[in-house]
């Protein structure tokens, strides 16, 4: 069968290979075709001519690119069978057809009863009888003969009730079916009347031109088709003015500017793609007239995982107060095998890098769904992702993410841009849980203005969801909903349908996971870093305190530098984790293997801090700022640090101002001592008395009190006396009643002496109060108590 055919010289038929002799026993003989030069055959679908059999091959000659091409008879019936070969033509002359015969697949259910009904007519003149009546002679001979044919045609027309066509009408189909039936078969006789008829232009070259000039102009964005009109009029009008110097008036009047009917008719003509890629843009017009394939699923869990984020319409509030967080920001993670939600991640700052690790993260561990006893359907899904398709949004594409996608291992091809089709069942999957739960909640923000409008404005910002139930709620969709609920595009088929848990369950059977990254690898990838300073009660970041007892093995070595000591502390290289400030790793210079430390919070701090977003804290911290901001006093603060500022100036300015801080210093020693109450009772002294007796306590205890019932104890100066006493006017004293008399100040003989700082309001001086004493009648008061005090205790200073 590989040994080439010789050709016979002269042979006036088609060949019929080679002679039965030279075939060995148990060899097959290809039947050949039976082609004749210059037949037309569409191979591989361009247009391709017949030349010759060479060396047992068909040669061809491509038309477009004029290569050649080398068939056997074998390859050319396999073709034939699949569809890449088929003949257009063959090599024979049949008057001109009107326009190119239709497809037999594209005849309709009419074309095809009119053709068989010609075809009963042409088969009953080559076999001599119709169908269904015995033979009236035999043998029967077909003779393009009137009298031969006639009674035939007759027969065939009283059999189906209608007039009978004339002779010649039926010799053309016979001519038809003869040379055409063997190419297109029943399309040959169909009627191709809308090939006839005049197909002239009305208008020349210049009628032409003008036109596709006006259809460019239509083609501009939000042109109307009388205003694209115009174009075509001045055109022709300037083709008028341009050939009046090469013809006569009377040729020039023959050329007419094509109705705006018939623009308008050609602007309707224009393809659909072709008129919005102009008028509308390319994006919409790929957009809108898309076409859609159906993609081969993976082979198993996790192969291809498609990720997007969409910010949620509904506002939250946060769980530890009433402070409204904002729209969330919610990153899905998809497995395209099993149709599975296998990852999620819930923020309120901007879709970052931090966000994206923080779901990626949550989609390769395994899920701890203890905080969310409602879901009963589980989530089993973790493993290492092998190819994540992303989008091209910049929190996706960044250097941050090619490099952790280069340390997971992990492949990141890109989707094309602006085409969300490429990822619908994951865009699919944000639609629904809008409408079926987001829409639904109180605190929505609906998706546009437009369907805002149709509902009480105060209503819908409301915010009531707070943090903590909007995530359990969502868990609950995932797990509840969206992985038992049917899906189309699983399953045998696409188009059948399967529940993406039971998928799961079986793929994940047959196919075991690797082994999953450590933890430390997220902290390292998105962990915020910064250089803190161990304190005795830990170390603080953003006012957050963490400490544990791990810490101390940094502080005691002697490495460690302390700022009380040598100026400077030592700084600790700490990260932190975004989503969950909760704890923060500390790295130990110290140590040789870099041994990480995990820091919690305090207990004051850990039911605040455990599982917080960096984010939220912040909005906490700026709202609590902005509360005690709006508490604080500041006039009132700056009136009391005047009054302060009075006092030490006043103080400042007494000569004897240190005579007068010891005597205030014992007196409040004294007041001090008198607190702790004690008994004394009389007797015999324990111990002889001696001459050091002025040291025993008890003898002391034991003494009269002479000096201080020879001179009445002074009374207490009133709560305006002196800078010092201002500052009780608001304190109301519960041991003398409001009407009680002021006591007068005892007189001095010294002249009194001008206050140190003058009063600039009459409240300040005490003016406006007769019974207010300056600074200097209170000074002399304290100091004649002083003396009358020291006298009687017989105290003796190194003044004296």
């Amino acid at each position: 069968m590989n040994a080439p055919f010789p050709v016979p010289s002269a042979h006036p038929g088609p060949w019929s290979g080679p002679p039965a002799s030279q075939v060995a026993h148990g060899q097959a003989v290809t039947r050949p075709f039976d082609l004749r030069s210059k037949d037309i055959f569409r191979l591989y679908g361009k247009i391709s001519e017949f030349e010759r059999r060479l060396d047992g091959k068909l040669q061809f000659l491509r038309v477009e690119d004029k290569d050649l091409i080398f068939l056997t008879d074998l390859q050319l019936a396999f073709l034939s069978a699949s569809g890449e070969a088929q003949l257009v033509a063959g090599n024979f002359s049949y008057g001109r057809l009107r326009g190119p015969l239709p497809s037999r697949l594209a005849l309709t259910k009419e074309q095809e009863a009119k053709a068989g009904r010609k075809l009963d007519y042409v088969n009953a003149c080559i076999k001599g009888f119709v169908e269904g009546e015995a033979r009236t002679r035999s043998p029967w001979e077909f003779r393009r003969s009137k009298p031969a044919l006639a009674p035939v045609i007759l027969r065939v027309a009283m059999s189906k009730g209608e007039k009978a066509p004339h002779f010649t009408t039926v010799l053309a189909w016979f001519d038809l079916w003869m040379a055409l039936g063997d190419i297109h078969g029943k399309a040959c006789l169909v009627d191709r009347h809308m090939h006839k008829g005049n197909r002239r232009k009305p208008f020349g070259h210049v009628g032409e031109v003008a036109l596709e000039r006006g259809v460019w102009r239509w083609l501009s964005p939000r042109m109307t088709t009388e205003m694209a009109y115009a174009k075509v009029v001045t055109s022709v009008r300037a083709y008028k003015r341009t050939l009046s110097r090469h013809l006569a008036p009377e040729e020039l009047d023959l050329i007419e500017a094509p109705s705006l009917r018939t623009f308008q008719r050609r602007c309707k003509a224009v393809d659909k793609y072709v008129r919005d890629y102009y008028r509308k843009g390319p994006e919409y017009a790929a957009k809108v007239h898309r076409t859609y394939q159906v993609q081969q699923l993976p082979a198993r869990p996790y192969q291809d995982v498609e990720v997007d984020h969409c910010t949620l319409d509904i506002l939250l509030v946060d769980d530890d107060s009433d402070l409204v967080l904002g729209r969330p920001d919610l990153i899905i993670f998809r497995c395209r095998k099993t149709g599975m939600i296998i990852g999620a991640s819930l923020g309120f700052e901007a879709p970052s890098f931090a966000s994206f690790v923080d779901g990626l993260r949550h989609a390769i561990y395994p899920k701890d769904m203890s905080g969310f006893p409602a879901v009963r359907m589980p989530w089993p899904c973790f493993g290492r992702i092998e190819n994540l398709w992303v989008d091209n949004a910049l929190h996706f594409i960044g250097k941050d993410i090619e490099a952790a996608s280069r340390e997971l291992k992990m492949n990141k091809p890109r989707f094309k841009p602006k085409c969300p089709w490429l990822k619908g069942a994951l865009e699919r999957f944000f639609g629904y849980l809008n409408t079926g739960l987001v829409h639904v909640l109180p605190g929505t923000t609906l998706s546009n203005t437009v369907q805002r409008r149709d509902h009480d404005v105060d209503v819908l910002d409301r915010a009531k969801i707070r943090q903590s139930e909007f995530l359990a709620l969502l868990m609950f969709f995932i797990c509840d909903v969206h992985n038992v609920h049917k899906s189309k595009g699983l399953g045998l088929l696409r188009g059948i349908g399967d529940i993406p848990l039971r998928i799961w369950n079986e793929e994940a059977a047959r196919n075991p996971s690797g082994p999953l990254p450590p933890a430390e690898l997220f902290v390292a990838l998105c962990g915020e870093w910064e250089d803190r300073t161990i304190q005795n009660d830990g170390i603080v970041w953003d006012y957050v305190k963490y400490e544990c007892p791990e810490l101390i093995s940094l502080i005691t070595n002697p490495g460690h530098r302390n700022a009380r000591e040598n100026g400077e502390g030592t700084r600790y290289r700490c990260a932190r984790y975004p989503t969950d400030i909760g704890r923060i790793y500390v790295i130990d210079p110290y140590d040789r293997d870099g041994r990480v430390i995990t820091v919690p919070a305090t207990n004051a701090h850990r039911a605040y801090a455990e599982g917080r977003h960096r984010h939220v804290h912040d909005l906490a911290v700026a709202n609590a700022k902005r509360m005690v901001k709006g508490a604080f006093d500041f006039d009132a603060m700056m009136y009391a640090l005047d009054l302060l500022g009075d006092a030490a100036a006043a103080a400042r300015a007494k000569p004897e101002r240190k005579a007068i801080h010891r005597g205030l210093a014992r007196f409040l020693d004294a007041e001090r001592k008198k607190r702790f109450r004690s008994e004394v009772r009389t007797g015999t002294s324990a111990l002889p008395v001696t001459t050091a007796g002025h040291l025993d306590p008890l003898a002391i205890a034991r003494r009269p009190k002479v000096a201080q019932a020879t001179k009445p104890t002074p009374e207490p100066s009133s709560a305006g006396d002196g800078p010092l006493g201002r500052l009780a006017l608001a304190t109301p004293r519960d041991d003398v009643p409001p009407d009680a008399p002021t006591p007068p100040a005892p007189e001095d003989p010294r002249p009194a002496m001008p206050p140190a700082v003058p009063a600039t309001t009459p409240e300040a001086s005490g003016a406006s109060d007769p019974a207010v004493k300056t600074a200097d009648e209170h000074d002399d008061d304290l100091d004649d108590d002083l003396s009358a005090l020291r006298a009687a205790k017989k105290w003796r200073t190194g003044d004296e």
